[in-house]
């Protein structure tokens, strides 16, 4: 029996003490940082509990990954053809093929997958650039380590929370040193390196960065927060808040840096002239795209992977395609309860549509519209189901199952952690009234 499992039987065995409890924890979130737009985050009281052989099924699943994303990255950079199946306008595809000089090609990610159990899953999708939500995991973990139900069953278990942020400083301090090395720069001492979270002050995730801050000026670098419409460059150094910026920690989505293109030139200058180490460059749009699983059951790109890489893909990533004007619709409206749309570049689930959540008349409206749009369609994958309680309107602790997401956090192309999140709809995430999971490891005493 999974631990979780055990774990909803014992609360719900003994309501009056879990009760008690959950609404203390219940006032430890709403007085923590776990902040979603401006609120605390929703959440689910027992955490979503890993073992030794799941971390090597992710590890594995990274790995596995990265190889393709790898080799997917050389190809768009040495072959035209290549370039032309994602069709990026030029702008994009002009920041995409400058040099980054570091090693890594994708410097830090979230890979989310639907998680079946040891050896079992399937990506659901990649946030390559602008991967969020670390300060939810901290916060959460924080205090669910703390909670009775972990507490009950600590006599013979050993729960262990996944440290998001200062592994996070080394990784980056790793690459600005790679970077350093193969540019012939001498790495400066971390007291005289500035790091710079750069993002849109509107729309980023202003707590998290501070809680970056903090761990980059705990381990000995200068770090400012700074806003790309302030960054100007000069001599081809970027330059922000009166200082020369060594290293850019960017958390500016692509489809945003896109979409403002024309008010950052100091910043897009500054890409350009490649004096400064950008961690992670424009090139990591190349798989944050949602056009990244359809070019890989493109048969022409196939050609260019090795067997191994064709079997993770056909075992790992859903079938996906171009919803557009050559599509066969009505087939998708007869397999709508298998099928699900997405809009090629966006982001935090916005434009996610299930079919099982819509009529056959509405669903065929519904494609027929995205059609005339940049969406894809892609196989709905099996549901990936967790149990748990929830605090009912009784002021009951009532048994739930939901459905779950698991973020792989990938640090210099090495797994560091998880997101987990979990709904009751067919869409799992804020937007979609999800939940957010603490996650741990446990191993027996």
């Amino acid at each position: 029996m999974k631990i979780e499992t055990k774990m909803v039987e014992t609360v719900l065995d003994n309501q009056a003490l879990y009760i008690e409890d959950f609404l203390r924890v219940r006032d430890a979130v709403s007085n923590s940082k776990a902040i979603y737009k401006g609120q605390p985050v929703p959440y689910l009281y027992i955490p979503k509990i890993y073992d030794e052989t799941d971390v090597k099924t992710f590890k594995a699943a990274l790995s596995g990954m990265m190889d393709v994303v790898e080799r997917t990255i050389e190809l768009y950079m040495s072959d035209e053809s290549v370039r032309k199946l994602f069709g990026f306008d030029q702008r994009l595809e002009e920041l995409i093929l400058l040099p980054h000089d570091y090693e890594v090609t994708v410097p830090m990610g979230r890979f989310d997958i639907f998680y079946y159990g040891p050896g079992d899953y399937k990506f659901c999708e990649l946030n390559a650039d602008g991967a969020s939500a670390m300060n939810e995991e901290k916060e959460l973990s924080a205090i669910m380590r703390e909670n009775a139900i972990v507490g009950a069953f600590g006599s013979k278990y050993d729960f262990q929370v996944f440290e998001l942020f200062h592994t996070w400083v080394k990784a980056l301090g790793d690459i600005y040193s790679s970077y350093s090395k193969n540019r012939g720069i001498e790495l400066k001492p971390k007291e005289n390196t500035v790091v710079a979270i750069v993002d849109f002050i509107d729309k980023s995730s202003s707590i998290e960065f501070e809680v970056f801050k903090e761990a980059f000026v705990l381990q000995g670098y200068q770090c400012i927060i700074v806003d790309p419409r302030n960054i100007e460059t000069v001599d081809g150094k970027m330059i922000a808040q009166g200082h020369v910026i060594d290293v850019i920690y960017r958390r500016l989505v692509t489809k945003d840096l896109m979409d403002r293109f024309d008010e950052i030139p100091g910043f897009i200058q500054g890409l350009k002239a490649g004096e400064t180490c950008v961690v992670g460059s424009v090139k990591t749009q190349i798989i944050h795209t949602k056009r990244f699983f359809e070019v890989l059951h493109t048969p022409e790109f196939r050609t260019y992977l090795n067997p191994a890489q064709l079997e993770f893909i056909d075992h790992h990533v859903p079938f996906t395609r171009p919803l557009d004007g050559s599509s066969d619709l009505k087939e998708y409206v007869r397999q709508k309860d298998e099928l699900i749309i997405k809009p090629v570049d966006y982001y935090a689930s916005k434009g996610v549509c299930a079919g099982r959540d819509y009529s056959e008349s509405d669903w065929e409206a519904l494609i027929e519209e995205k059609s005339k749009e940049d969406f894809i369609i892609q196989s709905y994958c099996p549901l990936s189901l967790v149990d748990n309680v929830i605090y009912n309107k009784e002021g009951k602790l009532e048994f739930c199952t939901l459905r779950t997401i698991t973020g792989l956090f990938v640090y210099n192309g090495e797994f560091a952690g998880t997101y987990v999140r979990a709904g009751m709809n067919a869409i799992i995430s804020g937007l979609h009234e999800g939940y957010t999971m603490s996650s741990m490891v446990v191993t027996e005493k």
